[in-house]
């Protein structure tokens, strides 16, 4: 599958979006974190989409599986390694106020000054013109060089239901869509997880801070616990302040010289601006051997290297 064709799969009767996304890359299937919808039926659905894979010849690999879910994973015979860190939000303690957030606050009173403004949007609520003007947003973003990131088609990103995703929509002083954050709707309606940030090349600066302050307040109001933001690969390596062993020192030291060319600190250095709390996150992998090829398709499904192996299904 090309870049901008990862997939959903849901469960029978549409009861559970199963992953938020897989892209088969070099015969893995590379899937885009846990399932979204109750856990009780995760290890069904887990069993049923290894069975789908292993039909078709594929490995499958899981990037950014959380802690909670990794004795389900293991228990299909599945094996983990650290990938980094998940920034949570949690928002009924999220604040603006204080120095160390000074510049977030400062990009949000510039923005609000200068007349921008947001509003959220369920799909259903998505009008034919707002949904061309953010089409044409997204497709201006990925433009012709690929997005950095696990993305959802474009048409994915709108076929979606009510109950697993929401627009957080941000607009100019003369009221056009400029850029917007998808969410996908987590536990129950208890989180949102952000999936895709697009915006206009002539956004001001400070457009995704306010855009995500936004949604937090919208969010709290809501009865939302907590925002999850980009997953962040090596965050606990990569943390300036981090205690590590000898053997992660060399593997920091092994980052570093790669960080300049993977951009591994970008997600990482936004995060960071909202204080969040960091999860944990996994990659699952079906056997040791599978690694390197794993590895590969891995950094080709993020479009940091060029594949022309990838599956087209």
């Amino acid at each position: 599958m090309g870049r901008g064709h990862a997939r959903p799969v849901r469960a029978p009767r549409g009861q559970v979006v199963l992953l938020r996304a897989y892209k088969v890359v070099g015969g893995v299937a590379i899937v885009s974190g846990d399932p979204i919808g109750p856990p009780d039926r995760f290890a069904g659905l887990l069993g049923r989409f290894l069975a789908f894979a292993h039909d078709r010849g594929w490995r499958i690999a899981v990037l950014g599986a959380s802690e909670g879910a990794l004795d389900v994973y293991r228990a299909h015979g599945l094996h983990a390694l650290y990938h980094g860190d998940e920034a949570v939000i949690e928002t009924a303690a999220f604040s603006l106020e204080g120095r160390p957030i000074r510049k977030v606050r400062q990009s949000v009173h510039r923005l609000e000054r200068s007349g921008y403004h947001a509003e959220v949007r369920r799909p259903s609520e998505l009008d034919a013109e707002l949904r061309t003007h953010l089409e044409q947003v997204a497709r201006s973003w990925r433009g012709i060089q690929p997005e950095r990131g696990f993305v959802m088609a474009l048409d994915t990103l709108f076929r979606l239901d009510d109950d697993h995703a929401l627009f957080v929509v941000g607009r100019d002083p003369e009221g056009t869509p400029t850029g917007f954050l998808h969410f996908a709707v987590c536990r129950r309606g208890s989180a949102l997880s952000l999936s895709s940030m697009p915006r206009l090349r002539t956004t001001p600066n400070g457009f995704n801070e306010w855009l995500v302050c936004e949604t937090v307040a919208w969010a709290r109001a809501n009865g939302f616990e907590q925002v999850s933001l980009n997953f962040a690969p090596f965050a606990a390596l990569l943390a300036p302040e981090a205690e590590l062993s000898g053997l992660q020192r060399l593997e920091r030291r092994a980052l570093l010289r790669l960080k300049g060319h993977f951009q591994l600190d970008n997600l990482l250095l936004f995060n960071r601006k909202f204080f969040p709390r960091w999860q944990r996150r996994f990659v699952v992998y079906e056997r040791r051997l599978d690694l390197p090829r794993v590895g590969i398709a891995a950094l080709a499904a993020e479009a940091y290297l060029p594949f022309s192996g990838r599956d087209r299904r």
